[in-house]
């Protein structure tokens, strides 16, 4: 089961929290694909195909995590990097989110009034 988690910190902070992500990603999570591919390759050489494919299966599930987490740290980039640029730019990013806020208000009150 997936479950949201929400992170606060510093604006500025962003890409070195992503980037301490990352890093948990490398020396947890591809250290445990390398060795279950080393173990896959073992047991195939030795003919030990159930064992074998037990491997592939385990390195096939953590590869699709990693791939989850990889998509939500390039959601967090991309929404840091959205929000400099915005900022650049003179937007109000609180406003932004706050303007957004309220469009979701009125369509779910629109919503339940249709109901």
């Amino acid at each position: 089961m997936k479950v949201v988690l929400n992170y606060a910190c510093e604006l500025k902070d962003i890409p070195e929290k992503a980037a301490e992500l990352l890093g948990n990603l490398e020396e947890n999570d591809l250290r445990f694909v390398a060795v279950e591919l080393e173990n896959a390759k073992s047991h195939s050489y030795e003919k030990n195909i159930t064992e074998a494919l037990e491997a592939i299966d385990r390195v096939r599930i953590q590869l699709a995590k990693i791939d989850n987490s990889l998509i939500d740290y390039g959601s967090i980039l991309a929404g840091y990097s959205k929000t400099i640029a915005d900022i650049q730019l003179g937007i109000d990013p609180a406003q932004i989110n706050q303007e957004e806020n309220n469009v979701d208000s009125e369509a779910e009150e629109t919503n339940d009034q249709a109901s």
